[in-house]
């Protein structure tokens, strides 16, 4: 059967290339317009949920330097490299990354069942752009590595995400710069039910204080469901230099002025916000009065 005749095909219709390197998989990107897939979880839900799978898929599974965890040292920084075929479960028990990104791990512990999360790949969950990793990468200020055309280039994850839908590229790595500070982090993702659920919100922060128990710096970020997740810049720049004089009405009033939600059948805007800010204002009044 055609498959160009058919706007939703059937599995059996759909045509899968196996690309062994980088150069291969975009040059089937360039020849064929195909969509890439590697874990393959994220299509799988959006098939069981109607969505049509497109007529042709890149299968980067193949694709051996997408596995990799390295340390690389880039414009005198040192980065812990991941590739983008990484799967989940390696994020969680992967030595260097426990070690040198504990947040990363501990927000891919929060993702899906063990059984997703040996498929899944944390190329996937960023690429999709709303995955609960994100959160995480954003405050640990990563960058992704993408191939573009024969061009490689890195960005920073916030500006990614905004633009990455308007031109056809590849995600090879994320990259996380190492803290040279000792920091401290949280993470929290509330969803409807207590394990294996879609998040209602997912809610990630680090920080680090100086001598006089001054907030040096701080990053936080909010995501989950369907938001677009984004730092809390007006937050982290009303933080930054503070120590216990801003108030937890101030913060509450803050977040819920900052951070844009969205409603659908089974949680209000309304709520969503408020649940992240009670999260964050805790937290936050933990974090100033700490020594």
């Amino acid at each position: 059967m055609n498959v160009e005749q058919h706007s939703t095909p059937l599995k059996s219709e759909i045509v899968v290339e196996h690309p062994i390197s980088v150069e291969d998989a975009i040059k089937m990107k360039v020849l064929f317009e195909g969509e890439y897939v590697a874990g393959g979880t994220l299509h799988q839900i959006q098939w069981e949920s109607g969505v049509p799978l497109p007529s042709r898929l890149i299968n980067l599974s193949c694709i051996e330097q997408l596995k990799k965890v390295r340390f690389e040292k880039i414009n005198d920084e040192n980065i812990l490299a991941i590739g983008a075929l990484t799967t989940i479960a390696e994020c969680i028990k992967h030595p260097d990354i426990i070690e040198h990104c504990p947040l990363l791990t501990e927000a891919c512990r929060n993702i899906a069942a063990p059984a997703v999360r040996n498929r899944a790949t944390i190329g996937g969950n960023v690429a999709s752009g709303i995955g609960d990793s994100i959160p995480a990468l954003l405050v640990l200020d990563a960058k992704v590595k993408i191939a573009l055309k024969d061009q490689i280039y890195m960005i920073d994850v916030a500006t990614w995400l905004k633009e990455k839908e308007s031109y056809p590229h590849l995600l090879l790595e994320i990259l996380i710069p190492l803290q040279a500070n000792k920091t401290k982090s949280f993470y929290r993702k509330v969803g409807r039910r207590e394990a294996f659920t879609a998040s209602l919100v997912t809610v990630s922060c680090c920080w680090s204080k100086c001598a006089h128990n001054e907030i040096s710096f701080i990053r936080m970020a909010v995501g989950g469901g369907a938001h677009f997740p984004i730092r809390l810049q007006k937050l982290e720049q009303l933080l930054t230099g503070s120590r216990s004089q801003i108030t937890s009405e101030i913060i509450y009033k803050t977040i819920l002025e900052e951070f844009q939600s969205y409603s659908d059948a089974f949680v209000t805007e309304s709520y969503r916000k408020k649940v992240t800010a009670n999260i964050l204002t805790e937290k936050l009044g933990t974090i100033l009065r700490e020594e």
